[in-house]
């Protein structure tokens, strides 16, 4: 079972979208980092709602592809969330 399923994330991206800022949802709805919420927003504008779908978290990455990663992220400053959306 995922932390927030679909119809909660669907609600969320909903009330940001109409005006209600990140910080706020993520105060009402108990999520640790507003950067989540934008990061959904985020998917949901490139993908709809199968963007906001819960993905499998059991990938595995190779080393190599790990260091690439961390080496962009160092490389252009950026945020998990931005991090996450590149790769």
């Amino acid at each position: 079972m995922t932390k927030f399923n679909l119809e909660l994330r669907i609600s969320i991206v909903t009330q940001y979208l109409t005006g209600i800022s990140s910080i706020q949802l993520a105060r009402k709805y108990h999520i640790a980092n507003n950067e989540t919420i934008l990061l959904w927003v985020h998917r949901f504008n490139c993908f709809g709602i199968a963007g906001l779908k819960p993905r499998p978290m059991n990938l595995e990455y190779s080393s190599e592809f790990k260091i690439e990663v961390l080496n962009w992220k160092q490389q252009h400053q950026a945020s998990l969330s931005e991090t996450a959306l590149h790769f």
